[in-house]
């Protein structure tokens, strides 16, 4: 890891006061003429170039709806000239916009429960600007149980897909029931058709896949097969929409779901006592965290040991771990034995449903690889520098060949981190988390007050953050990649000033065989069931 870089600014400072120019005042935009109220049932119109715009130039018509508190609803946008777009607001800041329905439809729809009652304002509007033509507005309340077969969690399901032209809300359809924080899990499999599997929530929530791309439990199905992994956000009833890519095909097909119970945190505890964290949620998340300041045969670093302490903090706090569950050392403690004995410790703890995740904030060095050896394509060995001297990649490799974890992560911080991807991502279930590429060094982040920026952003994302795409309390591991690759993005002029000859430094991660869907762990939610926010911890050393 390098120092940071110094960059120089220029300001100019001007000498003359200049006049107070006069005051403008700018004409108000036209107000929106009031918005008709939307019958039941099937309301026929057209966009055309008279009709309002939106603020991103796409036509639209506005409609206004009256809701009472828990009415179940459904509006649909159908049309053949038009690419169609539903934006639904309401009360409390209800946000729904939905373009497509299911994949290969170009109809729109918005189902949902009211959460309060009042007026809500729907645009049937399009997804490409410029567009203009006829379309239908099917307004329908709906039971709670209109549409589809009740479909028991825990159980399989075989039925069929009709073949032909539908029109309307296609597919076949299903509703489950199920309480808040659950983690439910469909996959639909069929010799017969390229399955799409969506699962709409009482709030406008929807979840979706096409291809699972995988073989199933017992290796036997298709990757064209569909699975979902939802964390149940709320208590209420689920909608499941079985549906061919493309809307081509149809046929038999098989539906199986489990459920796994809310993991919930009870006063006094630490940790859930049930498990929470692996690709079934049995598990725990264990891990050992190394960051050294103080060198005494290479140049002092800022804020390495405190990424080692605030990523303990950050994974307490979050209650994914109790002190028994992580080993963290800094500067004089962290030596080549303490680390490779703490690695030995989670091989002797770690189990198959478990989570281990083993991170170095400090220096990182090359050297030349033993003569004979040809796994090195450069023919250079990659190094993390302890307090007492370096570890090779290949002897940290071969340490974290002995933790039989289900999913075992390495972060390395440091300068020339990349080199280890080759040596350590090449079995299942490994990721790797690394700060620059193999030839590449590694600022320390002084702007942002940590050793490094992978640090930074990785302390943030296990706090809660990175849990986005949706925010359910379920991590994935895409999730936390994609948060981590975000933020050297935002960060990219500070690692990589304008001007500097130096190599581009960027985030290497690679997750292997770990897919991006897989769940690393749940946050663990309130007795009553609720997702809590995001806890505040200390994340900055001290100014440099």
């Amino acid at each position: 890891m390098t120092n940071a870089r110094f960059a120089f600014a220029l300001s100019l400072s001007l000498g003359c006061a200049a006049a107070r120019p006069a005051l403008i005042t700018l004409p108000s935009p036209p107000a929106e003429p009031p918005a008709p109220t939307l019958t039941w049932g099937d309301t026929r119109a057209t966009l055309t170039p008279a009709d309002a715009s939106t603020d991103d130039g796409r036509l639209a018509r506005r409609y206004v709806v009256v809701l009472a508190a828990g009415e179940r609803v459904r509006f649909t946008m159908l049309s053949r000239a038009l690419d169609s777009r539903l934006v639904l607001d309401g009360p409390g800041a209800m946000h729904i916009d939905n373009d497509d329905a299911f994949p290969g439809n170009n109809d729109s729809a918005v189902m949902f429960v009211a959460p309060a009652a009042g007026h809500y304002t729907l645009r049937a509007t399009t997804a490409e600007r410029g567009q203009s033509g006829a379309f239908t507005l099917r307004a329908e309340r709906l039971s709670t149980a209109s549409d589809g077969d009740d479909l028991a969690l825990g159980t399989t399901m075989d039925a069929a897909l009709d073949v032909g032209t539908r029109s309307g809300m296609p597919g076949r359809w299903f509703h489950f029931d199920a309480r808040g924080g659950a983690r439910v899990r469909l996959r639909v499999t069929s010799a017969a058709f390229d399955t799409v599997l969506t699962v709409l929530g009482p709030r406008g929530e929807t979840w979706i896949n096409d291809d699972a791309n995988d073989l199933g439990p017992d290796r036997a199905d298709r990757p064209l097969d569909s699975t979902l992994d939802v964390v149940i956000p709320e208590g209420g009833t689920y909608h499941v929409v079985v549906t061919s890519y493309g809307m081509r095909g149809g046929g038999r097909f098989r539906v199986a779901t489990s459920e796994r119970p809310p993991v919930l945190l009870r006063a006094g505890e630490d940790v859930p006592r049930e498990g929470y964290a692996g690709v079934e949620g049995r598990g725990r998340v264990l891990g050992l965290y190394a960051g050294i300041t103080a060198y005494a045969d290479h140049s002092r670093l800022y804020g390495c040991a405190d990424d080692a302490r605030f990523l303990g903090a950050a994974m307490r706090a979050a209650h994914l771990q109790g002190a028994s569950d992580q080993e963290v050392l800094t500067d004089g403690a962290a030596t080549r034995a303490a680390f490779l004995a703490g690695i030995g410790r989670l091989a002797a703890r770690a189990r198959p449903e478990d989570v281990v995740m083993v991170f170095f904030s400090g220096h990182g060095n090359v050297r030349p690889a033993p003569a004979g050896d040809h796994t090195e394509l450069d023919g250079i060995d990659e190094t993390i520098e302890l307090v007492d001297g370096p570890l090779v990649d290949t002897e940290v490799a071969a340490a974290l060949a002995g933790v039989r974890a289900g999913t075992v992560i390495l972060t390395l911080d440091s300068c020339h981190a990349g080199g280890f991807a080759d040596d350590w991502v090449t079995g299942p279930g490994r990721i790797g988390l690394f700060s620059s590429d193999a030839d590449v060094l590694s600022d320390t982040a002084e702007p942002r007050r940590a050793g490094g920026y992978l640090s930074w952003y990785l302390r943030r994302a296990v706090l809660g953050e990175a849990d986005a795409r949706p925010r359910d309390g379920m991590l994935q591991a895409g999730e936390l990649t994609d948060y981590l690759y975000a933020g050297f993005v935002a960060d990219h002029a500070r690692m990589n000033p304008p001007g500097s000859n130096d190599p581009y430094q960027r985030l290497e991660a690679v997750r292997g065989s770990v897919p991006w869907t897989q769940a690393l762990w749940l946050y663990p939610r309130r007795p009553d069931g609720a997702l809590g926010p995001l806890p505040e911890v200390a994340l900055t050393s001290a100014t440099p």
